[in-house]
């Protein structure tokens, strides 16, 4: 087994160390949902305030997520395409009520509708009448980026004869404005309009309009623009195991390719949060922003934005966007009357709703203080998992078959937990003074002791069982 016993002490102390309650909370859901990693922050008014790093992002190499890790956004990849899109409209380039085809080399129809106008209002709320159609979708996923064209997929998809063109799968028998079916490929047919629009590719486009603006780092469309080895991998679970999906792209990739870090993301969210500014630079107007977050099509569907969209709960109203593909699931929303605004990102398909909540409920407890600000240059909030001391505190035999003894002060209380590198607990116990555990059940590999005292303070023992 390929693994160092310093890095089972690292990632024992940044990753399993639980000296929280929220700590807690999330391994366990992570073990009971078989969530591989998770990334997560909170802002408060500008500030960085919360971040969480849990568990691996690359299972075969035992590599752990933190802060550099970056995850797959799935749809709220969207929200940056909005962004992109919103720049050009601000720039005079299209009106949102005009018809999308006096801005494409190529016609769009409903052919059951086919003198209706699809709109970019049409495609920004869902509203648009066409389809996705996963027995075409499913089977563009390729390892790595995909090798077919943005601009190639779309024609191929939208005009008739085309490779991948369905007059029944692609569009539903209703007319534009009728009603609301989320759309990937509304979505990915606008960053092809930012293409045309601007001149540019439309990864390219991004990155000097909004990553770097945003100093988003770690944070790009195509794999090839990143290094694979900070990429967490997306997991499915089946029959007791994990599955890596492997990294993978598709043509269609502006409704959901994104990878960035939480923290890179936090720049995003705030900027939306803060009018449109960030750290001094305007990416898009106050006024903007206002219509973004407005009901555009409210006979239809209220809660819809321009891809942004809204939800209420008792603590007001929150606005963002979800993520779900293979493997993935995320979340990012902020709270207009709290100003707090959430990440989380699992390389996962399961449901982290629990997480979710458990997050936001911790949120109104943070206090903002001394809280380092969203800025271009952001610091890691101190005392995430605070480490007052270490425990003096010694196992024997290392390497042990079947007994090792676990000693420090007298007086001392310790709560002992043994993991094993996937983070894995196997063993749990609470004594005062030396205590002998019986590991012979143990599968013989490497583990790790992580003892902790009342007052916080612990220490991380690596050990081998023979």
């Amino acid at each position: 087994m390929k693994i160092t016993l310093f890095f089972i002490h690292c990632f024992v102390l940044r990753v399993m160390c639980a000296q929280t309650a929220i700590d807690s909370y999330i391994l366990s859901q992570m073990e009971t949902k078989h969530i591989s990693g998770v990334s997560a922050s909170v802002i408060k008014s500008g500030k960085l305030v919360w971040v969480g790093n849990y568990g691996l992002a690359n299972r075969g190499l035992n590599d752990a997520v933190d802060e550099h890790t970056a995850f797959m956004l799935a749809s709220i990849s969207k929200t940056f395409t909005c962004t992109a899109m919103m720049q050009l409209y601000e720039e005079g380039l299209f009106g949102l009520d005009d018809d999308i085809n006096g801005y494409l080399p190529f016609e769009v129809h409903n052919p059951d509708h086919y003198d209706s106008v699809i709109t970019f209002r049409h495609l920004m709320s869902h509203t648009s009448s066409l389809q996705d159609n996963w027995d075409i979708l499913s089977n563009i996923y390729v390892y790595g980026d995909s090798p077919i064209s943005l601009a190639e997929f779309m024609e191929g998809y939208f005009v008739p004869g085309g490779e991948y063109y369905d007059e029944e799968k692609n569009f539903y028998n209703y007319a534009p404005s009728e009603q609301y079916n989320y759309c990937n490929e509304g979505i990915a047919l606008c960053g092809y309009i930012v293409e045309l629009l601007s001149g540019q590719p439309f990864n390219e486009y991004c990155n000097t309009n909004i990553f770097e603006p945003l100093c988003m780092e770690n944070t790009a469309w195509f794999l090839s623009e990143l290094d694979s080895t900070t990429v967490a991998h997306p997991y499915t679970y089946s029959g007791g195991e994990y599955h890596d999906a492997g990294l993978y792209g598709y043509p269609d990739y502006p409704d959901g390719q994104l990878r960035t870090t939480a923290i890179s993301l936090a720049k995003f969210l705030w900027m939306n949060m803060n009018n449109g500014n960030f750290d001094g630079v305007q990416l898009l107007d106050t006024s903007t922003i206002a219509l973004i977050r407005s009901s555009v099509m409210p006979g239809v569907d209220p809660t819809q934005g321009l891809i942004w969209y809204r939800y209420t709960d008792d603590t007001g109203t929150w606005w963002g966007h979800s993520g779900g593909d293979t493997g993935v699931s995320t979340d990012m929303f902020f709270n207009e009357s709290t100003q707090t605004g959430v990440i989380v990102l699992t390389n996962s398909g399961a449901n982290h709703n629990n997480i979710w909540y458990e997050i936001v409920d911790m949120a109104d407890s943070l206090d903002i203080t001394d809280a380092p600000d969203i800025a271009c240059i952001t610091e890691l909030p101190s005392g995430i998992h605070p480490i007052t001391e270490t425990l003096l505190v010694s196992l024997y035999p290392n390497p042990s078959s079947d007994l090792i003894t676990i000693t420090t002060g007298p007086a001392v209380e310790l709560h002992v937990t043994i993991y094993d590198v996937q983070g894995v607990a196997y063993m749990h116990t609470t004594f005062v003074g030396d205590h002998q555990l019986n590991i012979s059940l143990l599968p013989a590999g490497l583990y790790t002791v992580v003892a902790t005292a009342g007052d916080g303070a612990a220490s991380m023992i690596p050990f081998v069982k023979l």
